[in-house]
């Protein structure tokens, strides 16, 4: 199953873990243990991701819409990246 994660890893798709379970044929509980595992065995890592307006907007932000540029998102996105390591398993080169 580990080798099935990093390949699929390995092509660089956003996918929910839902969508990531269902295709390695597990549950998203059993998907969320071997992230974990392959975390600690140094195949992949956790990046996260948020989005803010540009530093060039100069605007202070008090809530979650920015009142000069009107940006209006302050969510993180969390993704699963091969190391060298994994890459090196699953026969990628490394970026």
């Amino acid at each position: 199953m580990l080798t099935s994660i990093m390949k699929i890893l390995a092509r660089k798709e956003s996918l929910s873990m839902t969508q990531l379970a269902h295709e390695v044929g597990c549950s998203v509980r059993e998907l969320e243990s071997a992230l974990e595992q392959m975390e600690h065995m140094g195949y992949i890592r956790n990046e996260q991701f948020t989005q803010s307006c540009s530093s060039s907007c100069g605007h202070e932000r008090e809530s979650s819409r920015c009142e000069g540029c009107g940006f209006a998102s302050s969510e993180t996105y969390t993704f699963w990246v091969l190391t060298e390591r994994g890459e090196t398993m699953v026969g990628t080169e490394p970026n």
